[in-house]
């Protein structure tokens, strides 16, 4: 469930005017845990786990977390609440539900941040690979670039020796020709006969 959706299900637009809506947001954002150095990745997962659907359960798995899904539980119940229930009402509902599942909400409230280290591990590390990728790629684009344009100096330097020979070439055949039609007429003699 969405960050959105669940303060939704708390704030009401009809608030009191004693407390701007912008003032109960300043109140929640306090549980937000706040940003920081992403825990390492769990052990042994793989690149693929970091691509298409992510199962995030799996890698809460791998990063040891208690089986708990205090969040989860609480978001199912909570969506299944009428929507028009007033909040007052659905935060006295939200503690009857987990105090009879026998939980606290500190125990929602750490379920999640333990939950949060291992999705921003994992948000850096596919951050950090596709980095690392997308270097290795450019690197192989500038070699790749560096090769064309060395080829298209050396057909610049084959075209050059190409129009310098057609030139000497035009210049020896020139003389030739010269040659022939002078040596031509002596063969022929003053009256064009041989």
């Amino acid at each position: 469930m969405a960050w959105n959706k669940l303060k939704s299900m708390f704030i009401v637009s009809d608030a009191p005017a004693a407390q701007s809506p912008d003032d109960v947001l300043k109140d929640l954002e306090k549980y937000q845990l706040p940003p920081g150095d992403a825990a390492p990745l769990p052990a042994g997962t793989t690149p693929a786990a970091l691509s298409g659907q992510i199962d995030f359960q799996a890698l809460y798995d791998q990063a040891g977390i208690p089986n708990t899904d205090e969040v989860e539980a609480l978001e199912r119940f909570l969506s299944g609440l009428d929507e028009s229930l007033p909040a007052a009402s659905k935060v006295a509902a939200a503690k009857a539900f987990l105090g009879a599942i026998g939980k606290a909400a500190g125990d929602v409230i750490n379920d999640a941040g333990r939950k949060i280290t291992v999705v921003r591990a994992v948000g850096e590390a596919k951050r950090a690979d596709t980095d690392k990728a997308v270097a290795e790629r450019q690197a192989q684009i500038a070699e790749l670039q560096r090769q064309v344009d060395e080829q298209r100096a050396t057909i610049e330097t084959l075209q050059r020796d190409l129009e310098s020979v057609r030139s000497q070439c035009s210049v020896e055949e020139g003389r030739l020709q010269g040659a022939r039609m002078f040596f031509g007429q002596m063969s022929e003699g003053p009256s064009g006969k041989r």
